[in-house]
């Protein structure tokens, strides 16, 4: 092995030993061997440069996604469990002292949804705040009578999952949470309501509301309040309800409430794949790529 490599040192050597004339050593040659063209590097990071701009933006939209999906699911878990914890203290929601049914009336245009409430709509708001306010880590609270344009209500231009503006707020109070997320208020109604009666619902805003999109299906999800409890509005059992995943979760939908039914399966499929494909379902593909 010693003599292999005096033999293997002498041939290394022989590369930087000074030619015949020459003053200095000269490795040029071997240099040049080496090295990369200037050509050869400026295609190689325009290679890198358009793999990256294909992506980068993928892998931005999906970290996003399962942001979305964690904030949600988290969120969704603090609202259920405050309900429960006030429904100890106050006993079942029908004898929590709403005054009546909440009422409103829809007029709709080509552009915008208008929504009239009635007192009886703010009072209840109001006062499901009031019980479920205890048991949340709040930092501001936004009571307020949407028909008065001077109460500062909460007001937000909002979107439907296939971008279709709605100028109406569609809420009646908010309140504000120390990690930003936002519990929004939309109705009471039926207050002697079951464990299978909707009396209402709530909206989760999971960035806040001064915060974009301000979209159904993206930061915006809805939620049912049941007798029993609160559940995402959307499920696979929810054949006879209007606003289900099949009607309600289109992106290519230009019905004013599109994005509502988007919320079940979010919570219970850990995924936002119906911004990409259009044929999932609940007995069906739970994922773009099955």
């Amino acid at each position: 092995h010693r003599k292999e490599l005096n033999v293997l040192t002498s041939y290394r050597l022989n590369d930087f030993k000074k030619k015949a004339g020459a003053t200095h050593v000269d490795m040029s040659a071997n240099i040049r061997r080496a090295a990369f063209t200037l050509a050869e590097v400026l295609i190689t990071l325009g290679i890198i440069g358009v793999v990256a701009a294909m992506t980068i933006p993928t892998l931005i939209a999906d970290y996003q996604e399962k942001q979305t999906v964690t904030k949600l699911t988290k969120a969704y878990a603090t609202l259920n469990n405050a309900y429960q914890m006030a429904k100890v203290e106050n006993g079942e929601l029908a004898s929590w002292g709403f005054t009546g049914n909440s009422s409103f009336e829809v007029e709709e245009d080509d552009d915008e949804t208008h929504i009239t409430y009635t007192n009886s709509a703010d009072d209840n708001a109001k006062l499901l705040w009031d019980k479920l306010s205890p048991h949340l880590k709040i930092i501001k609270r936004i009571d307020s009578d949407l028909n008065n344009a001077s109460g500062g209500k909460p007001n937000y231009v909002r979107k439907t999952l296939s971008g279709k503006e709605l100028a109406d707020p569609g809420i009646i109070s908010e309140i504000i949470l120390a990690d930003g997320t936002s519990f929004i208020s939309g109705w009471i109604s039926n207050y002697k309501c079951t464990s299978q009666t909707q009396c209402g619902d709530i909206g989760i805003d999971i960035n806040g509301l001064d915060n974009p999109p301000n979209t159904y299906g993206k930061d915006i999800f809805f939620f049912r309040i049941l007798g029993k409890g609160i559940f995402p509005i959307g499920g696979a059992g929810e054949k006879e309800l209007t606003r289900t995943f099949e009607t309600s979760c289109d992106r290519n939908d230009g019905d004013s409430a599109n994005g509502y039914g988007c919320s079940a399966w979010v919570i219970y499929n850990k995924n936002m794949d119906y911004l990409h494909c259009d044929d999932l379902s609940w007995t069906g593909k739970h994922k773009c790529d099955e």
